[in-house]
């Protein structure tokens, strides 16, 4: 389990790839959670990045790595109706860290991404990404059964988390490893420091709903793991290649298409601005609904 530490640097793929990371069946999905201190009308399934577990995230969205103002709120202060899962990627060799074994969503076989990197060169493998969206999937379905509806869902994830992310909510279910069921229309996706994924089958395994979804895209321009450009050419993909609408820097965040945003001097990282644009976004796509009596 990662020691605590400032937001700023929590998690930092370059500072954990020689770090033991904890064992895990590969069948064993364990999640962190944040309970909802209100009526539960909406969950956010929020996936790490490589190598990192999602208590590192519980932590950071609950405000442990913080330094709040007298008064001010968590993000789970301001969006009590939201139940929040932070699952354990499994455990897995990846390809890009010499074969070592650790919390994986799939391999990858080269970090860090930059630009000007062979466009053409398939940097994810497919089977493990399919088994990656496959455990989202099932989270998001096991919420539905629990009486949340799809469009009350945000599906998020950092780095590795955040393709996984784009996969999941964007991508048809050619991208799960079982096939069967309709396609999702999640509430909104959330994007932090990510990519898109198998770029030459992205597009052939878009959902149908992919152009009327909200998605929140952060990135730092200092990220030497992920680099900025290398977001800001996902977007330009999405834009130009499916038809997904990109906002202006001074759009309201939460409406249909990608809402990029951009954080000065940011590394691979979180700061506070991105936390309260996802706070923001959250409130957007997913706000408190009044419950009444019957």
């Amino acid at each position: 389990m990662p020691s605590s530490r400032g937001l700023q640097c929590f998690i930092s793929l370059a500072a954990r790839t020689l770090c033991t990371y904890p064992h895990r069946h590969p069948h064993q999905m364990p999640s962190a959670i944040i309970q909802p201190t209100a009526a539960h009308t909406a969950t956010v399934i929020f996936a790490h990045g490589l190598g990192d577990e999602g208590e590192s995230w519980r932590a950071a969205i609950s405000g442990d790595y913080d330094y709040r103002k007298p008064g001010e709120l968590t993000i789970p202060a301001h969006l009590p109706h939201v139940k929040w899962i932070f699952p354990d990627a499994p455990e897995q060799a990846v390809t890009a860290n010499f074969g070592t074994r650790m919390p994986s969503w799939f391999d990858i076989t080269n970090l860090p991404l930059q630009p000007g990197q062979n466009s053409n060169k398939v940097f994810e493998d497919d089977e493990s990404m399919k088994n990656g969206a496959q455990i989202i999937h099932d989270l998001v379905q096991a919420e539905v059964k629990a009486g949340i509806p799809e469009s009350r869902i945000v599906v998020g994830g950092f780095s590795q988390g955040g393709a996984l992310a784009l996969v999941t909510g964007l991508g048809s279910k050619d991208w799960r490893t079982k096939s069967s069921g309709d396609e999702s229309k999640l509430a909104g996706i959330v994007v932090l420091s990510g990519w898109v994924p198998l770029r030459e089958k992205f597009k052939s395994r878009i959902s149908p709903h992919a152009k009327s979804i909200p998605v929140l895209w952060g990135h730092g321009t200092a990220d030497a793991v992920i680099y900025h450009k290398v977001g800001e050419d996902s977007v330009e993909l999405l834009q130009d290649q499916l038809g997904i609408v990109k906002h202006s820097a001074h759009d309201q965040l939460g409406t249909p298409g990608i809402s990029f945003r951009s954080y000065e001097r940011m590394g691979h990282a979180s700061c506070k601005k991105e936390m309260e644009d996802l706070a923001t976004f959250l409130g957007s796509v997913i706000p408190q609904q009044q419950i009444q009596n019957l």
